[in-house]
């Protein structure tokens, strides 16, 4: 599916819902988000996950410099200018501010102030002990409280616990997918399509999985295997496109639009023991080592990970698997840290590319040139 028929196909269902009476809340996309609990209250939870380009991102100059993280940049100048692939963004009810990062506040912020869209706030703190998991489950009784002032409903552990139980199976078939014998830019088209409409999409999901789980692609064989770390990449973003016309191919996606999102599965023993499910998301968010809301451990528990699938990829293909550290221009959380990671991979013995960019159209090339040179580094 292209991008504008994706695009037109997700406003006809957001129209569909509000005309039956939903609400929709957007946020900027990552972890630590309890999206079941706005589903429990039949508010669609809208993650802002669209890649930004020279103009867009241009847009949100009025209301932050361009020294600014680009993602948030690109968000606040598609609510800026509404393109018209993007009016569903008209839809929108209210905005959900967090504390991923300062760039993450002040972009949601920003939002919610000047383009008149009523906030909503969950906050997550940066440590991970047990006063952050206490402080974490005050959050989720205070969004409780708001998201039944705004919808009406009285949120009960029943209908909780039946949107947690339905978001896992659909994590736990992206999990499947996860498996497959794709070429990357494959892999994340229905990775970006699953995320963006949720569980509505399982059973196109379960379709896509059953239709290809046995096929063998040819071309992933010729292409060398990297794992794609960092920043997410976004619908509309040309970067794993550039990847491959290179000759490499993203075997893992290592990154919040992927497995940290859809590994964050619970067991069926989980489910099936006493917890309620408000214990339930707070061992998930406990459990959640590798958010960068895990101070001080998270970066040493992400290079453990990645040694790791390096040495399950290198051991299905016998290759030597590369790492991209795909840093978005002025994201602090990755960037002020890339040196130390590099570091710490290499001396492993895996080649690692800090790839640090911005969306405007005039990089393209300088950024095919060092994905080129990086590519011809692997064995």
């Amino acid at each position: 599916m292209d991008v504008m028929t994706l695009l037109s196909d997700f406003s006809l269902v957001l129209q569909e819902k509000k005309q039956n009476g939903a609400k929709i809340a957007a946020f900027l996309t990552h972890d630590n988000i309890p999206e079941e609990m706005m589903d429990a209250c039949g508010i669609f939870p809208l993650r802002m996950m669209f890649g930004g380009n020279e103009e867009i991102m241009n847009a949100s100059h009025d209301y932050l410099p361009p020294s600014t993280c680009a993602f948030t940049q690109s968000s606040i100048g598609l609510f800026s200018i509404k393109p018209s692939k993007y009016q569903f963004l008209d839809l929108v009810d209210y905005f959900l501010v967090s504390n991923h990062c300062v760039s993450d506040i002040c972009g949601s912020e920003i939002i919610t102030k000047y383009f008149n869209i009523s906030r909503l706030n969950f906050y997550v703190a940066y440590t991970k002990n047990e006063n952050s998991e206490k402080y974490f489950r005050l959050e989720l009784e205070d969004f409780k409280r708001q998201l039944e002032d705004i919808s009406k409903f009285k949120l009960t552990k029943d209908k909780l616990y039946a949107s947690i139980r339905k978001y896992n199976n659909f994590k736990q078939k992206l999990l499947e997918l996860n498996s497959l014998n794709l070429i990357g830019s494959k892999k994340l088209q229905i990775i970006q399509e699953a995320m963006l409409f949720g569980p509505s999409y399982y059973d196109k999901l379960a379709d896509f999985i059953e239709n290809n789980k046995n096929k063998q692609v040819a071309q992933v064989d010729t292409l060398k295997n990297v794992i794609l770390t960092g920043c997410s990449v976004f619908i509309n973003d040309y970067l794993v496109d550039l990847i491959e016309e290179a000759g490499g191919n993203v075997c893992f996606f290592d990154t919040w639009i992927g497995n940290h999102y859809y590994s964050q599965v619970f067991s069926e023993d989980e489910l099936n023991s006493d917890l309620n499910p408000y214990d339930l998301l707070v061992q998930r968010y406990k459990k959640n080592t590798l958010s960068d809301h895990s101070v001080p451990n998270f970066l040493d528990n992400k290079i453990a990970q990645l040694i790791k699938i390096n040495n399950s990829q290198k051991k299905k293909t016998s290759k030597n698997v590369g790492v991209i550290n795909h840093i978005i221009k002025f994201c602090d959380h990755f960037s002020m840290l890339s040196s130390y990671f590099k570091e710490k991979l290499q001396k492993e013995g895996i080649t690692v590319l800090n790839l640090e960019r911005d969306y405007s159209g005039s990089n393209r090339g300088q950024l095919s040139t060092r994905i080129e040179a990086y590519l011809e580094l692997l064995e």
